[in-house]
């Protein structure tokens, strides 16, 4: 048997096809008569629950079940994005690569570089609901910690709470970001791309056995960007690196290492007034396109590194021990001229200036023990896990202001530097002991519980005065499923799961949040027709107690508020894979009711939560068109998300839109080339309008053409 080694892909679906083995590792020839060692089981085993899925459908994964599961028996709903739709849709952020992803409502806040936003079952939720391998990749104050999809292997989307596993963690779900790993064979690709945003990128994937033994593995990926966005006098660039390596000397031990760093020079968010609305029309008007000019002022620039691991030894009978660490640090600088107000006079500009410094240190450690209880197969997880957030910010605030008139309107002048405001440092611990045990039995019922206790601390200084805020929570979290694989190819599950979150911030008053609470019951469907597609269906009821939002009295958006409780209930339906030989993709609908329960403010009783759109309609298709042009494929996708209010007030809605996306891909070994187009027609569309505020323009028409080349 011959099977060729040299694309990732390719190489995790064999190492999935050897999951049941129980073969040593042994030498493989390849497509060139180069003998290539395949790595011990334990690895084989990892990168099937988390590697290269070649199609569009993952058949397994450790996000719902850390002992790593089918897909069909996560008592949860949850999406895949393979590293095939990745590549096949080539994303430009994170939030673009699960756009396509049941119950995600992407770029929620427009043209807004500084981090991935997202909203999940109607809860927006994009910079505190990232994960990175396990392990949280949460924003702290403006600093992100983005990742580019260009270094992302796949990208695993929860929804509904997840505290059991992940700790703090918001009501709508968690995304996981699985980053490129080595895959223990050949690996070379170069690649060059040129955007109509002036944007130009190169990127390079490099990995290989680096010993004879065929014990250590190493792969490097880096990109550089430098362009623009749709919006005049921006930056978009980037330079990135991320190595790793993977030591296997036997069948029961592997480790890691994981290591990166990444430069931006970004975009930060616009808003501005709408013409009619937030503008009264005997004010005057602006021209249309405002919304695409940017202040020479504005910047946003951030360094950032990581380094970690990911070990695990297998002790034999069963017992396995896991260890992930991840060490974080980023420093921001971030200018804006940001929009305060329309007035008759004309349109009212502040400045503001941050200075940050960000450190995360996490780890998860557990022990998984796998035997035969009650005539099941069992395994049982036990672990502990350890998250420390640190930053440091000094900013610089004023009551200066800048008018920009209607009859003139111009960003044409210079900005004078705000006078120090305030100097902060902010401090966040938690700790989590957890259990979670997953039974499966031979009648195909699949039973998960899990259990957390959590401690955590928030602290909070005012180096100006010396004051210290802190505030000291704890909190259990419970989860129950199961699932029921039907000899007819349906497995109906059912679950309850809660989660919380320590809101890191204060209220305008100065006083320190409270943590917000969640819990979900949700009942699902899925079917697999065949074993490339699945079909799945859930539908659920999601609340969430003590809601942050931003204090829009607040010019700084430095302030938040709390609510009470927020009710979201729905529908989602997914189907994921392959349709015939040459037709593969994803297609989902969404339906949301949410509504606000309880709240001091009577005024908002019953109105539903900000950024909750009740429909949601997505469909990629990519289509192998080799039986007529050998090396030819072609993929179009339509998204559709319905109006939505913007603040639980209810006071404006952001209009709905519909997107297209079209892409293009001709292979002719060694050579690629791709075209892509995102909103085909360049469609006029905004991310978000706040009420009397103003609204922030989503991303037109970006046609791409991208060259690529393996080895």
């Amino acid at each position: 048997m011959t099977l060729p080694l040299h694309h990732p892909s390719r190489s995790s679906l064999v190492l999935f096809c050897l999951l049941a083995s129980p073969l040593q590792a042994f030498a493989q020839e390849g497509e060139n008569g180069d003998i290539y060692v395949l790595p011990p089981i334990i690895v084989r085993e990892k990168l099937a629950y988390s590697g290269a899925i070649t199609g569009y459908l993952a058949p397994a994964t450790e996000t719902g079940v850390k002992s790593g599961v089918p897909l069909s028996e996560v008592p949860q709903s949850i999406t895949v994005v393979t590293s095939t739709e990745l590549e096949d849709r080539k994303p430009r952020q994170i939030e673009d690569a699960i756009a396509y992803s049941a119950g995600v409502d992407a770029s929620t806040w427009g043209t807004d570089d500084r981090y991935d936003q997202f909203a999940i079952r109607g809860f927006d939720m994009g910079p505190s609901a990232l994960y990175r391998d396990g392990l949280p990749q949460k924003a702290l104050s403006f600093s992100g910690f983005i990742s580019d999809p260009y270094m992302i292997e796949r990208i695993d989307v929860l929804r509904g709470p997840a505290g059991v596993l992940y700790g703090s963690n918001d009501a709508g779900g968690m995304v996981n970001l699985v980053t490129k790993r080595p895959v223990f064979g050949p690996l070379a690709q170069l690649e060059a791309s040129y955007n109509s945003n002036n944007t130009g990128t190169l990127g390079f994937d490099l990995g290989n056995v680096l010993n004879k033994s065929g014990t250590l593995a190493g792969r490097l990926t880096g990109l550089v960007r430098d362009g623009e966005t749709d919006v005049k006098a921006s930056e978009n660039d980037r330079q990135f690196i991320a190595g790793s390596l993977t030591w296997a000397p036997t069948d029961a031990t592997s480790l890691t290492v994981l290591g990166h760093v990444q430069h931006d020079n970004l975009t930060p968010i616009i808003m501005g007034p709408v013409n009619g609305q937030d503008i009264e029309p005997a004010w005057g008007r602006l021209p249309e396109n405002w919304l695409l000019h940017e202040p020479d002022y504005n910047s946003m620039k951030t360094t950032q590194q990581s380094i970690g691991w990911d070990f695990t030894h297998d002790f034999g009978n069963g017992l396995r021990f896991n260890n992930r660490l991840r060490y974080a640090h980023q420093n921001t600088n971030y200018r804006q001229l940001d929009l305060s107000y329309a007035a008759q006079e004309g349109v009212y500009y502040y400045p503001f200036h941050n200075v940050e410094e960000a450190r995360t240190l996490g780890f998860d450690s557990n022990f998984e023990y796998k035997s035969t209880l009650f005539g099941a197969e069992n395994s049982l997880t036990v672990g502990a896990d350890y998250q420390l957030s640190r930053y440091h910010v000094t900013q610089y605030l004023d009551d200066s202001s800048y008018l920009i008139s209607y009859d003139d309107p111009s960003f044409d002048f210079d900005v004078t530097e705000p006078a120090l405001s305030s100097v902060t440092k902010a401090r966040y611990e938690e700790s989590g002991l957890y259990l979670q045990d997953h039974m499966k039995f031979d009648q195909g019922t699949a039973l998960t519980i899990g259990l957390r206790h959590s401690w955590f601390e928030t602290r909070q200084t005012d180096l100006l005065t010396g004051t210290t805020d802190t505030q000291k929570n704890q909190a259990t979290t419970f989860m129950l499923g199961v699932t029921q694989e039907l000899a007819n190819g349906l497995t109906p599950y059912a679950s309850y799961t809660e989660g919380f979150t320590q809101n890191v911030g204060k209220t305008i008053t100065g006083a320190a949040l409270d943590p917000s609470k969640s819990r979900q019951v949700e009942l699902g469907l899925r079917y697999a027709p065949s074993a490339d597609l699945l079909l799945s269906g859930a539908i659920f009821d999601l609340r969430k107690t003590n809601v942050k939002d931003y204090d829009t009295s607040d010019p700084t958006w430095s302030s938040f508020s709390q609510a009470g409780e927020i009710r979201s209930r729905g529908i989602e339906l997914e189907a994921r894979g392959r349709l015939t030989e040459t037709l593969q993709g994803v297609a989902s609908y969404s339906y949301l009711d949410t509504k606000i329960t309880k709240n001091d403010d009577a005024s908002l009783i019953g109105n539903e939560n900000a950024m909750a759109p009740h429909h949601q309609i997505s469909v990629w298709l990519d289509q192998d068109l080799s039986p007529w042009v050998a090396g030819l494929s072609a993929g179009a996708g339509v998204r559709f998300v319905s109006s939505s209010y913007s603040t639980q007030a209810n006071l404006r809605k952001t209009p709905s839109h519909t997107l297209v996306d079209l892409s293009l891909h001709y292979d002719a070994k060694p050579f690629s080339v791709d075209f892509g187009v995102t909103n085909l027609f360049d469609r006029d569309y905004y991310g978000v309008c706040y009420d009397a505020y103003g609204c922030a323009l989503g991303e037109g028409r970006v046609a791409t053409l991208t060259l690529s080349r393996s080895f």
